[in-house]
């Protein structure tokens, strides 16, 4: 107990020096009620907060949420893209938390992060057991599939991307590959001949984009904020990246987090494309549920590795290996025998 406090008092000193810096000494800036989130999360690790300071007309107070960078665990991902992608949504019709301060340089704390403000909202996957669907998260899903439609007309190309890594629609299925492949040959604890096989399979199909956008790279529920049929925020951006569209629509129903009690998978797709003013071309979408199965199991072994090498000690990471015949399963059912 005393650790943790330690601990909340150290970084609440460090976020007022941090605000100090940013917002200059005549904003007097103070930092309280600094609490760790509950719901850990597997590549940040959340804090809430409250922060007042001058500016022109008064006193401010703001409600925020600070995300610190994991030491290790299931991701390798850095803030850059993440808090570049939520400021540059800000005005969008993408509903995202407000983008505050960021430091990706971990100076200040000792880990890079960054701060955005509080959204309203739950982030609870209970309704998605109910048996008959539930009404509320049947309009949840209807929004996300406009969000997520919104998010993929969004005009990138007008706003500074420097932080994020430039594709071509020839090459946005391949770069994921090289990613992920990486990953899974850095991290894995033995041969893997199905992870082998799958990503060869993959490599030897890659599709063409119709076109490239932002992708949110983990779209899901479990991943936004919502209060009862409203959706209020899209969250966990760490993935996010210049890609093929159809990678968010090929995870955004994986059988962990779907919907489809409450909305079938096809009525999501008609209300993405008349929201998109685009045509889900299915053969591609295939390939992206298949590299999703994929991308997933390189995501536990990454996990696993960490527990094994004792750089996490988060229990959730030490038996997730054992995930991955589940999607290899789903892997060699969607493609072709």
């Amino acid at each position: 107990m005393n650790e943790a406090l330690d601990r909340s008092e150290q970084l609440t000193a460090g976020l007022t020096d941090f605000l100090l810096a940013e917002l200059g000494a005549g904003a007097e800036p103070v930092v309280s009620n600094l609490a760790l989130i509950s719901s850990i999360g597997n590549a940040r690790e959340p804090w809430s907060f409250t922060a007042s300071w001058n500016e022109s007309g008064g006193r401010r107070t703001e409600d925020c949420v600070m995300l610190l960078k994991a030491e290790a665990g299931q991701l390798e991902t850095s803030l850059a893209p993440e808090f570049g992608v939520i400021a540059m949504l800000d005005a969008s019709p993408v509903p995202t938390p407000p983008a505050l301060w960021c430091d990706q340089s971990g100076a200040w704390l000792g880990q890079p992060f960054f701060v955005t403000g509080t959204v309203a909202g739950s982030a609870s996957m209970r309704p998605l057991r109910v048996e008959d669907g539930d009404d509320d998260l049947r309009a949840v899903a209807i929004e996300l599939a406009a969000a997520a439609a919104e998010l993929h007309r969004f005009d990138w190309q007008a706003a500074d991307t420097s932080f994020l890594e430039p594709v071509t629609p020839e090459g946005v299925a391949l770069a994921q590959l090289d990613l992920w492949q990486d990953q899974f040959d850095r991290h894995r604890l033995g041969a893997e001949p199905g992870l082998q096989w799958a990503f060869a399979w993959l490599r030897g199909n890659a599709p063409v984009a119709e076109r490239v956008s932002i992708v949110h790279g983990d779209l899901r529920f479990g991943n936004l904020l919502y209060e009862g049929p409203k959706l209020t925020a899209l969250l966990d951006w760490e993935m996010t990246h210049l890609g093929d569209p159809t990678e968010d629509l090929g995870w955004v129903y994986r059988e962990l987090w779907s919907p489809r009690r409450s909305l079938p998978f096809e009525d999501f797709l008609a209300i993405y494309e008349e929201r998109a003013g685009t045509t889900v071309d299915r053969d591609r979408l295939r390939w992206y549920q298949a590299f999703g199965e994929v991308k997933h199991s390189v995501i536990s072994l990454t996990g696993a590795r960490s527990f094994h090498d004792r750089l996490s000690l988060n229990l959730r990471h030490a038996d997730r290996r054992a995930t991955n015949g589940a999607f290899l399963r789903r892997f060699y059912e969607l493609v072709p025998a």
